[in-house]
């Protein structure tokens, strides 16, 4: 229903709520060490990005029969009146000898309806299915599946277009919720999958690669607030290479190991002072080096982001 959330040890954006904690990037160099300025303090929010959508597939169920128009014998079918048929459920419509054939309207107990072509009692080719509390489905069908192109909207506000296959989300598509957010792009088994774009309803984007509704892969991810990641993304987190740019022109180019600064890697601030270096869980750590505006080289020692040794 549009809460698609995935990285469970991050803290999440919820309804619509701006991320906070943002990156600030160091404003001076104090002792040859940048402290906490360069390390690692924000959140990623996947809104969207990283769950199952909840789209429960329905068995075919479904009140009121349109009059059907028209000679009542095509070929083969013949149209009946409105009759009781398996499970108490009602059916008007095209029939070819004892199965369901052609175009009719089969409305179930429970209040489920579906209206379109049959193929041998089953919902074969176009036809719309509404639940009882107006949840939709209309589009194309094959033997009592979604199969093709089809567009569902959920009571909730969620809105899935494009391409299905066995009744799951499969292929091209995009999908909407009632707060704003959007993907569009591959699926697959139900699950975002391949190349895509997500937009939160508060701004946050995301575009690149998906597996099982992780950003996974090559992605470039834009936070509230301006700043920038693009690398490498593993089961929903920053790891591996990337390159993290900042509003106010600094930059991290390196290692990132679960949403942190983590292994080798270099910070630029914006006057032009780089550390080039190692880092551990977001923060200087290990042996590294402070290069000044003028091109001077200060190697050093750093234990949790603090200088302890320096040359």
């Amino acid at each position: 229903k549009g809460s698609d959330a995935t990285m469970s040890s991050l803290q999440r954006e919820q309804g619509g709520n701006p991320i906070q904690n943002g990156i600030a990037a160091c404003g001076s160099l104090v002792g040859f060490c940048c402290s906490g300025d360069a390390n690692d303090n924000y959140n990623v929010y996947d809104r969207g990005i990283g769950t199952k959508a909840y789209l429960e597939e329905e068995s075919l169920r479904f009140p009121q029969v349109p009059a059907l128009t028209g000679s009542p014998k095509y070929g083969d079918l013949s149209e009946r009146p409105d009759m009781e048929v398996e499970g108490g459920a009602r059916y008007r419509g095209q029939w070819r000898g004892r199965q369901r054939h052609g175009i009719g309207c089969l409305i179930t107990l429970d209040g489920h309806r579906y209206e379109g072509a049959f193929e041998s009692s089953r919902a074969h080719g176009y036809g719309v299915f509404t639940e009882a509390d107006g949840t939709t489905f209309e589009g194309q069908w094959s033997q009592d599946q979604k199969h093709g192109h089809g567009k569902y909207v959920h009571t909730d506000g969620t809105v899935y277009e494009g391409e299905w296959h066995q009744d799951e989300k499969s292929g091209r598509g995009t999908e909407r919720w009632a707060d704003g957010a959007w993907y569009e792009g591959e699926f697959l088994h139900g699950s975002k999958h391949g190349v895509g774009m997500y937009k939160s309803g508060s701004g946050v984007q995301y575009e690149g690669q998906f597996r099982h509704d992780r950003m996974d892969g090559q992605g470039c991810y834009r936070f509230v607030g301006g700043r920038m990641y693009n690398g490498t993304w593993k089961m929903g987190h920053m790891s591996g290479h990337g390159l993290m740019e900042f509003p106010d022109g600094s930059k991290y180019e390196g290692a990132y190991e679960n949403d942190m600064k983590h292994g080798e890697g270099t910070f630029i601030w914006r006057d032009g002072r780089v550390y080039r270096g190692q880092w551990s869980n977001g923060k200087q750590d290990g042996r590294g080096a402070i290069i000044d505006i003028d091109g001077v080289e200060t190697p050093g020692e750093w234990r949790a982001g603090e200088l302890v040794v320096s040359s």
